[in-house]
């Protein structure tokens, strides 16, 4: 049974990975005929020196810096569709927040049919420390995701 997709979200953190994950989801999006939306979650994470924390205002990350950080993702997302893909429909979301939570938190709020994700194939002690986002979205997503190594 081959399922029909009018709606595929790819992850991408900017990674060589993330770049493979998007051409493939642009591909499939050509095969179904289907709207692509480029996903990538800001990880707005400052942790200043305590010694020095009296010199530093209590939200650094203020609306411009984040503004800017917003539109600069969104640019790289539009920069990496495939040049001979561009005639398929897509937008580029830009969102702050831990990347699994946010993946699947689009995902739903966007009727997604198929999520595209890579993975950098972590093994062992570093998959303990870093965590697995993508098996993080596969264990609480509503619909299929495509694991690109």
């Amino acid at each position: 049974m081959q399922e029909n997709f009018s709606r595929i979200l790819v992850t991408t953190d900017f990674s060589p990975a993330g770049d493979h994950a998007i051409s493939h989801a642009f591909r499939m999006a050509a095969d179904h005929g289907a709207e692509v939306l480029l996903l990538h979650v800001l990880e707005m994470v400052l942790t200043p020196n305590p010694l020095y924390a009296q010199y530093y205002p209590t939200d650094p990350l203020t609306p411009e810096v984040r503004a800017r950080a917003e539109g600069e993702a969104r640019q790289a997302l539009l920069d990496r569709v495939p040049e001979a893909l561009t005639g398929i429909r897509h937008q580029a979301l830009v969102v702050e927040g831990t990347p699994a939570e946010e993946i699947i938190r689009v995902a739903a709020a966007h009727d997604v049919d198929l999520i595209v994700i890579s993975t950098h194939g972590r093994t062992g002690l570093k998959h303990l420390i870093l965590g697995g986002t993508a098996e993080r979205v596969i264990r609480h997503v509503h619909c299929p995701v495509l694991v690109v190594r």
